[in-house]
């Protein structure tokens, strides 16, 4: 029985929105994945930007969470941490994407739902230092990197350190929040235009 033609023709462009959609966001993830694995890997040979690399690449993945939710990002996190830990020769750069800085964009938003500010600020907190020991943990005794030279620091040396770390990662947190706000005024503007969804 034949159909409708107005109807099948309809449903064809409908599809064929669907498949320039599914491309554009294929192809908008593919680049930014390349782009945070070269990141990574140009920090990781002059061994430089340990802690700065991993930041950079995973403020990219506010693209993905922004444009089509937390799956699609979790997906762009999980192929740049696997191709870190292949290809990057700087262990502990991969260890601080992968363990911290790679799925915090994701979880950032979801943690400044919460009402109260004490409470995001003390999970955050914990997320960070969590996410920071483990990494060093490994770094030191799964692949064998010296946390530091020489003999063993003091414990006020360990804690400043520490105390410093956390503000970093205070500040690297308010930096974010202004990029998603960057990029809801002028980047994403930029993208729609350049991979048209």
């Amino acid at each position: 029985m034949p159909g409708c033609p107005g109807r099948l023709t309809a449903d064809k462009e409908g599809e064929m929105m669907e498949s320039g959609k599914q491309s554009s966001r294929v192809a908008l993830c593919g680049i930014l994945t390349a782009l945070a694995v070269a990141w990574m890997l140009a920090a990781g040979f002059f061994g430089v930007l340990t802690y700065a690399a991993p930041m950079v690449a995973g403020g990219l993945l506010i693209v993905p969470v922004k444009e089509y939710g937390s799956g699609t990002a979790l997906t762009m996190f999980a192929a740049v941490s696997l191709l870190s830990l292949i290809l990057v020769t700087d262990k502990e750069l991969a260890l601080f994407y992968v363990l911290l800085f790679g799925y915090y964009p994701i979880l950032q938003p979801l943690i400044n739902r919460l009402s109260r500010r004490p409470i995001r600020m003390l999970l955050k907190g914990l997320v960070f230092n969590a996410g920071g020991l483990l990494a060093m943990g490994l770094a030191a005794y799964v692949f064998r990197i010296p946390l530091w030279d020489g003999a063993r620091p003091a414990w006020p040396l360990l804690v400043g350190f520490a105390a410093a770390a956390n503000v970093c990662f205070a500040l690297y947190d308010r930096a974010l929040l202004q990029f998603f706000t960057l990029y809801d005024v002028k980047i994403c503007v930029w993208l729609h235009k350049m991979f048209r969804f």
